[in-house]
């Protein structure tokens, strides 16, 4: 036990208020002493009184942006002072602005979700069986906010203000996911701009209780110039919950009137509630004033599927569109699911499966899906990296395969995993345009390279470069040893079908009956980047735009090249499929090309025009 005079580090001395009667009550109790942190020496903190941060002036500013990417744009109210207090050191402080800046490594709010997931997922060395994600109603202004809930063991007051502040982990980077402490600040506050915390757990025999309150709009509306965290706890090893107080009972009065104030709560009652579904240990997080898109619109959809949470403006940006059959085919498969739906990206986010443990999304449990077990014709494949000690010994075992919608789907690439986590789903390592790797998927999970802090990346090091070549030639030779079993095959026809979506050239003759060709026939190809857009079913802008460029300059709309054909080898030796077609054929096969293209994306008004251009080409051939 620890004096009454000191505290937890980190956590914010509030005094003076007697005008709130749900801490009348708590007044006339014992007071109850926590241990303080080990952390560092808590004389040399400066002590801020409750005085000076109330009496911190709003700054005069324009209205406050619910869009997060402006939130971070308000007049800094900075006021540091030249000289330290007497008897303590010099020390940074972190200004308000910090927590939204620190928040943008977040680009994806899925991102942010699945910092929070982990740290429940962490939990499960604890004891945890299940976290559970909803959408809840704020009883002041019927706003939604999301709420996370866990049975792990909770946190005691100093592991709660070690979660609030910047820095701290005692995670084991080999055991769990997080690892830097920083997830939970940039997580809650890339989501909404506030957050409270409440928190049960049982250490050394004493059950505990806490409430912490992270809000940026409190920060920013009362001008403050450093990051300001009002917590309350309190002992609940007897009867009753008996508030643990540190310093005075001022100080823990105002901080419950200042979490009262600005959180979704208006008594201390209410507070205590939020307890009841946690049970003996765990954690519930509630973030609210969730965030906007820059049309004023909530950026989570709780409205689209009432058993799932969705990315608003993913979701909707082809709802305005009639798209074709193949089109919709390929979004209804989850490598584009993950987009938008966090069902379904949660399905994905983790490698192992859980055997005692549940993501609950709004009342239903996600099923994991594990992509290997999908795919047809699997293959394992290892990979020792060239790493130096404690890694000499690291191996990625690849499962790769093709997905059970191939050929008819053209999704490829390798869900690659960190520490069991999802770092980058379906990463197309082969070129764009290529046939070559079309329904090729691969599973591996990397430890030997690290991810960027937000984990949605990985840090492009020397092992990621080389991974990422070694990658792409797994997958070539798995498609040039297995493609034939999937009935992938060639067009067998030089004319261009819209719909199948194949290849301009075709084989014109294979295997020891191939016709020889006359000499002046050469191998023709199509430029990579428009042989990409031949296996869309919707033409580019970026296509649009060429083909406009080259109308203006006299040339003809689709510009073939000298070079190998896809199929082939960097030799040029054929593969089985060769290509052969005179130049007179690969002009006609472009006007062709052309006028399909005008008729189907270009105003009806410029269509005569097009076919003028198309007698000005028959007449220059």
């Amino acid at each position: 036990m620890s004096s009454k005079n000191e505290k937890p580090q980190n956590v914010v001395e509030l005094t003076s208020s007697d005008d709130e009667d749900n801490v009348a009550a708590g007044a006339t109790r014992p007071q109850v002493n926590a241990p303080a942190s080990k952390a560092t020496t808590q004389q040399n903190v400066p002590r801020q009184s409750a005085a000076a941060i109330a009496s911190s002036p709003p700054v005069n500013e324009a209205p406050e942006s619910r869009s997060f990417w402006k939130a971070g744009t308000y007049a800094a109210n900075i006021t540091i002072k030249s000289t330290p207090v007497q008897g303590s050191l010099e020390h940074a402080r972190v200004h308000p602005k910090f927590l939204h800046s620190n928040a943008t490594s977040h680009k994806w709010a899925f991102g942010a979700i699945a910092e929070l997931l982990d740290n429940a997922v962490d939990e499960v060395q604890n004891g945890a069986t299940f976290v559970k994600v909803d959408r809840v109603n704020i009883m002041k202004d019927n706003s939604p906010a999301l709420v996370f809930i866990d049975d792990g063991g909770g946190m005691d007051p100093e592991s709660l203000r070690k979660c609030m502040s910047l820095g701290y982990s005692t995670k084991k980077a080999n055991k769990t996911i997080g690892q830097y402490g920083n997830g939970f600040k940039t997580s809650t506050m890339r989501l909404g701009a506030d957050v409270i915390v409440f928190s049960r757990a049982t250490h050394e025999s004493k059950s505990t209780q806490s409430i912490g309150l992270l809000s940026y709009t409190y920060l920013r509306k009362t001008g403050q110039d450093d990051v300001i965290v009002p917590m309350i706890d309190f002992d609940i090893s007897g009867h009753w919950a008996e508030p643990i107080i540190y310093s005075s009972q001022d100080d823990w009065s105002f901080n419950l009137k200042t979490i009262l104030e600005w959180s979704p709560f208006a008594s201390k009652s209410e507070l205590l509630q939020q307890f009841e579904d946690i049970g003996p240990h765990g954690t519930k997080v509630i973030i609210y004033n969730l965030w906007m898109n820059d049309e004023g619109v909530y950026e989570l959809s709780f409205d689209d599927d009432e058993e799932d949470i969705c990315l608003r403006d993913e979701a909707n940006s082809g709802s305005l569109k009639k798209l074709p059959k193949k089109v919709l085919e390929r979004q209804s498969h989850i490598s584009y699911r993950i987009r938008y739906s966090l069902r379904a990206y949660a399905s994905m986010l983790y490698l192992g499966k859980f055997d005692n443990f549940k993501i609950i999304l709004r009342g239903k449990p996600i099923q994991q899906f594990h992509i290997a077990d999908e795919l047809k014709f699997p293959k394992v494949i290892s990979y020792r990296p060239q790493v130096s000690a404690p890694l000499k010994d690291a191996t990625a075992e690849t499962t790769i395969g093709f997905i059970k919608e191939a050929p008819a789907l053209s999704v490829s690439g390798f869900n690659v995993y960190h520490k069991n986590r999802l770092i980058r789903p379906f990463w197309k390592v082969t070129g764009d345009g290529s046939l070559k790797g079309n329904g090729v998927v691969g599973v591996l999970e990397a430890n030997f390279i690290e991810p960027t802090h937000d984990k949605q990346d990985f840090e492009r090091s020397t092992l990621f470069v080389r991974l990422e070549s070694k990658l792409k030639q797994m997958t070539l030779e798995y498609w040039k040893a297995y493609y034939h079993l999937i009935g992938h095959q060639l067009p067998a026809s030089s004319s261009y079908n819209m719909e199948s979506g194949g290849s301009v050239l075709s084989p014109v003759g294979h295997g020891p009956d191939m016709q020889k060709q006359p000499a002046d026939q050469h191998k023709l190809g199509l430029a990579s980047n428009f042989q990409e857009d031949m296996h869309l079913d919707v033409p580019s802008v970026a296509l649009q735009g060429k083909v406009r460029h080259n109308l203006e300059n006299g040339k003809p709309a689709v510009q073939p090249i000298i070079g190998i054909a896809e199929g082939h080898d960097n030799d040029g030796t054929p593969e089985g499929h060769p290509v052969t077609i005179s130049a007179d054929q690969i002009c006609e096969e472009n006007i062709q090309l052309f006028i399909k293209y005008v008729l189907y994306f270009l105003p009806s008004s410029l269509v005569s025009c097009c076919k003028l251009y198309q007698h000005h080409l028959h007449v220059q051939l």
